[in-house]
């Protein structure tokens, strides 16, 4: 039995780099806000995880209430800022400084105060976490670091009342360890959004290929037919010419099928330059057709373009010694408009019989689905 493989789930892209920075934080906030939280509900419970701490009774009651309240303002900003970051960065910024302010503020009291150990870990960690969640976002990263990153080294002091050596080096070393390791995950995430770019490159040179003919630069069938049907669906109202470069085997037969390309493409642009604004489109229907779409336009509005088109042949003047109804290069023309309650396969049909029609009547001019064919150019 054939062995069934998983298609690879849709990698993400995004427009600019601050929608991927915006999508970094979305992603790595709720992580730092965990942290965060978890650490502050240790230490409201510390009387309950921790039996080994130091005597606190020389501290007073009311500043150790002032640290349970101080908990509940990091949860809340926590909380706060997660909720921040999935609808804006603007503001994360403040939030985190925020966060890091209460933090330095405690860590502090309980360096110089309760000479409590467990906060140097608990500080290390907390500026670790900080830098691998925002190591992308330099505002932030710089907003949160900062302030524990000066408290505690002042606190040291503080409590030894000078300038530990040994504390300096081992603050050194850790600050170099944190600078590096930014660094080095900045690189991961710079290529990552160089990665992107070149996907952005790629999907739109696939698009182009998808609704653009390569050939003549204009839409391609598919393209037209969704724009037609969106036209249609929305009421819009716009008429189309169905045009068709008259006896184009003979040009080939006689000049060969390189020429031939050529002249699709000087008639390609020769259309392009016909129709009354860019909202109008022009595309290559299929082999020697072109299919055009004049939005708010109506018949009368779609012959003037018609004998642009015409008029426009004439002036580019593509010899075509093998046409029975000119010595240049001609093409008949079908025009039909929207009618209320037509879809977009009648409307084509009704221009395709106009062609016919067109055909019919000699070539080398055009025809609505309401006039006779026109005079030759």
């Amino acid at each position: 039995m054939e062995r069934r493989h998983n298609l690879p789930p849709d990698l993400p892209s995004w427009p600019t780099r601050e929608a991927m920075v915006a999508r970094g934080l979305a992603i790595n906030l709720p992580w730092l806000a965990f942290v965060n939280i978890s650490f502050a509900l240790m230490i409201l419970l510390r009387d309950i995880l921790f039996h080994d701490l130091p005597e606190t009774s020389r501290v007073s009651t009311r500043l150790m209430d002032t640290v349970d309240v101080a908990m509940g303002v990091i949860i809340l900003l926590a909380v706060a800022t997660v909720i921040l970051s999935w609808r804006t960065t603007r503001g994360v910024s403040v939030m985190l400084l925020l966060l890091s302010l209460v933090w330095s503020l405690c860590c502090y009291w309980f360096v110089t105060l309760l000479h409590l150990p467990h906060i140097w870990p608990l500080a290390i960690i907390l500026l670790l976490t900080a830098m691998a969640a925002l190591y992308f976002y330099p505002a932030g990263l710089a907003a949160f670091i900062a302030p524990l990153w000066i408290t505690l080294p002042f606190a040291s002091v503080s409590l030894n009342e000078a300038l530990n050596i040994r504390f300096a080096v081992v603050w050194s070393l850790f600050t170099l360890i944190l600078i590096c390791g930014r660094f080095i995950l900045l690189r991961w995430f710079d290529e990552a959004w160089e990665r992107n770019q070149q996907n952005q490159r790629l999907i739109a040179r696939l698009d182009l290929l998808a609704h653009q003919d390569p050939l003549t630069q204009t839409a391609n069938r598919r393209a037209m037919l969704h724009v037609l049907e969106s036209a249609v669906s929305q009421q819009r109202r716009f008429s189309v010419m169905m045009l068709d470069v008259d006896y184009f085997k003979r040009y080939n037969d006689t000049y060969g099928h390189q020429a031939g390309d050529a002249c699709l493409v000087r008639v390609a642009r020769v259309l392009k330059k016909s129709v009354r604004s860019e909202e109008d489109r022009v595309a290559r229907y299929g082999g020697e057709e072109f299919l055009t779409m004049l939005f708010d336009c109506d018949s009368e509005q779609a012959q003037e373009v018609a004998a642009r088109v015409q008029k426009g042949l004439r002036h580019a003047a593509i010899p075509h010694a093998s046409s029975p109804v000119s010595a240049v290069v001609t093409v008949s023309i079908g025009i039909a408009t929207l009618a209320p309650g037509q879809t977009a396969a009648e409307l084509i049909a009704a221009a395709d019989a106009a062609l016919y029609r067109a055909k019919e009547g000699g070539r080398n001019r055009w025809c609505s689905e309401i006039t006779p064919p026109g005079e030759p150019s």
